[in-house]
């Protein structure tokens, strides 16, 4: 009887201590897809994914020198305004800024996450259908 109280005891000991997040895991970020020259809406905010301004990104199987970067021209309109908005993906130049901010307030952020598809060997003289990976985010209560 005795093993069976400290087994049960054991047990639900297991099921508290599994719960938190102390190890830092965060859960998985659900992208949208913004195809070029197409727009989207997110919480009454309009991502336009306007075009790609540079797109040296080192081609997956190359060794390269240098990394490469994207660079996209988005606007994004907002409570009625519209900005233009270049977000970087990749390497940066000196005094550049490397900000994925497309709108924020209080409650949630718009963050650009990437460019696809990432240049290869066997796309690199096609045209490519590029998309922009965008994701909500909501703000941290402090």
């Amino acid at each position: 009887m005795k093993y069976v109280i400290v087994s049960m005891v054991i047990l639900f000991s297991s099921f508290a201590f599994g719960q938190n997040n102390e190890d830092g895991v965060k859960p998985p970020v659900i992208a949208v897809k913004v195809p070029l020259d197409k727009s989207v809406e997110i919480k009454g905010i309009s991502i336009k994914f306007v075009e790609v301004v540079e797109d040296s990104r080192c081609p997956k199987g190359v060794n390269c020198i240098w990394a490469g970067r994207a660079i996209v021209k988005v606007e994004v309109t907002a409570n009625g305004k519209t900005e233009e908005k270049n977000l970087i993906f990749g390497e940066i130049r000196p005094g550049e800024n490397k900000n994925s901010n497309l709108f924020s307030s209080s409650d949630f952020a718009i963050n650009g996450l990437g460019l696809n598809p990432y240049p290869s060997v066997e796309n690199s003289g096609e045209d490519t259908d590029y998309v922009l990976l965008v994701c909500e985010e909501k703000n941290k209560l402090d």
